[in-house]
């Protein structure tokens, strides 16, 4: 004698089981930029980093060194990688750096370096195109 299923479990069975229309054949969602803090205010870089093909680069190097402290004694450095969308974040910049903060981009041969300056945009979102 064969056991049939109740309504009711039939109907959850369809529900946790059955594949939700465009559940995974959504396009893929946004990836977020890898973020670093450097906990020394409230400004931010937003890096993008691309190829001379204008595609984002992933893993390429972003590094810094912010001068804080009476006279810029104290130094912080910072250090990580470009996500799969080609970006970083640099957050908890200072407002008033005591020195220039040059943000160095690289990956491979291919070497870049921008300025961030606070004092004229807190929120920065910075272009690097490596070639």
């Amino acid at each position: 004698m064969r056991k049939l299923l109740s309504p009711a479990l039939l109907l959850l069975s369809l529900v946790f089981f059955y594949p939700q229309p465009g559940s995974a054949q959504s396009a893929a969602a946004p990836v977020p930029p890898t973020e670093i803090s450097a906990g020394l205010g409230s400004c931010s870089a937003l890096i993008t980093v691309t190829g001379a093909d204008s595609k984002p680069i992933y893993n390429a190097k972003v590094t810094t060194r912010i001068r804080y402290g009476f006279m810029g004694a104290k130094k912080l450095d910072l250090e990580t990688y470009t996500s799969v969308g080609g970006q970083v974040k640099i957050v908890g910049l200072p407002e008033i750096p005591k020195k220039p903060v040059y943000i160095y981009v690289s990956k491979d041969e291919m070497v870049e370096t921008v300025e961030f300056k606070p004092d004229v945009h807190c929120k920065a979102t910075l272009d690097v195109q490596l070639k």
